[in-house]
């Protein structure tokens, strides 16, 4: 694996032409940190850019493992050569308009898969991590959303934004200690395709697979 504070280049994007960088050396999925750069099937490359336009049309597919507690991914682009990489662009246009439509053209919208609560601190709303995927669009710290189950819409504040690594709540400790961590918030985002955990903070929240968090 590469050095994390280096990039390597894989020469040119099949799509752009930009110089496809790689943070990590191999196309490891990074996540939450934003996409690295990928080989395709045929040996040929996307940049992390182009990456992240194609992520609508092949989102992560990712399965919790029960017995280690831990979400396994596995990467869809790896398997498109370099003219189905082209292809896929041409459609993300007009793909993305009827995701929008689809769902009420939200700005953003989340698929929830689970969740798992935890006290908010003193005198404070609980804190509940919400374990799903991004279908579309960009969540953010400090974003309000909706949260949409059985027929019911909620307003919330999004307190953290962090990787699907483990069901487990995230206590008020330890998202102080994530926040503080954070080099800059501005850039631990959910995006379009990626298993994430949204953490809001909140009274009276209780979702389950199916419903949905969005934003206007």
């Amino acid at each position: 694996m590469a050095d994390k504070g280096k990039s390597v280049s894989y020469g040119n994007c099949v799509i752009c032409g930009r110089e496809a960088l790689s943070k990590y050396g191999g196309g490891e999925l990074t996540g939450i940190e934003g996409p690295d750069a990928i080989k395709l099937k045929d040996g040929q490359h996307l940049c992390g850019a182009c990456v992240r336009k194609l992520r609508l049309l092949y989102p992560l597919q990712w399965t919790f493992d029960e017995a280690k507690r831990t979400v396994e991914t596995k990467d869809p682009l790896w398997e498109l050569t370099g003219d189905e990489a082209l292809e896929a662009d041409r459609q993300v246009v007009p793909y993305r308009e009827d995701l929008r439509e689809q769902y009420g053209f939200h700005n953003a919208v989340f698929i929830v898969d689970a969740m798992a609560e935890s006290p908010g601190g003193f005198l404070k709303a609980p804190l509940v991590s919400v374990f799903g995927q991004v279908l579309y669009g960009t969540f953010y710290m400090q974003d309000e959303v909706t949260v949409i189950s059985g027929g019911k819409e909620m307003k919330a504040p999004v307190v953290a934004v962090e990787e699907y690594q483990f069901r487990i709540p995230m206590s008020a400790s330890t998202l102080k200690d994530r926040v503080r961590y954070y080099a800059d918030p501005a850039t631990h985002i959910g995006e379009t395709g990626y298993p994430i955990q949204l953490v809001l903070q909140a009274k009276g929240i209780s979702v389950k697979a199916g419903d949905l968090i969005v934003k206007d």
